[in-house]
C-alpha cells in the first residue's frame, strides 16, 4: 500500500520532524528524544487514528513515519505532537 493511496484523507508525520539534528535534515519542531512508539501513542492520544509505516525520511535517513487522520493542517497537528512531547517531558520525575 503506497501513501498515494491515503491522498486526501491522512497527513505524513515523520519522526524526523522531531529529532533530526538540524531543520535542514527535516526537523520540524523542537528537538526531542522520542522514539516511533512514542510517536504513535501521542498520536493515539490526540485521535489521529495513526498508522505506523516502515519507511525511511530522504534527507535524515531517520526510519519511522505515521500516517494520520487529517483533522487540520500539518504544521498545526506537528505543533500539537510537539506540545503534548513537552508535557510528557515536563511531568516526567528528573
Amino acid at each position: 500500500m503506497s501513501m498515494r493511496d491515503y491522498e486526501g484523507e491522512r497527513l505524513v508525520i515523520w519522526l524526523a520532524y522531531f529529532t533530526a539534528p538540524s531543520r535542514a535534515k527535516g526537523r520540524r519542531a523542537l528537538k526531542a528524544k522520542i522514539g516511533l512508539k512514542e510517536l504513535v501513542d501521542i498520536c493515539r492520544e490526540l485521535g489521529l487514528d495513526p498508522i505506523e509505516v516502515d519507511k525511511v525520511h530522504p534527507a535524515s535517513k531517520i526510519r519511522g513515519l505515521v500516517a494520520v487522520r487529517k483533522v487540520n493542517s500539518k504544521v498545526k497537528i506537528i505543533k500539537e505532537i510537539s506540545r503534548k512531547v513537552g508535557q510528557l517531558r515536563s511531568d516526567k520525575p528528573s
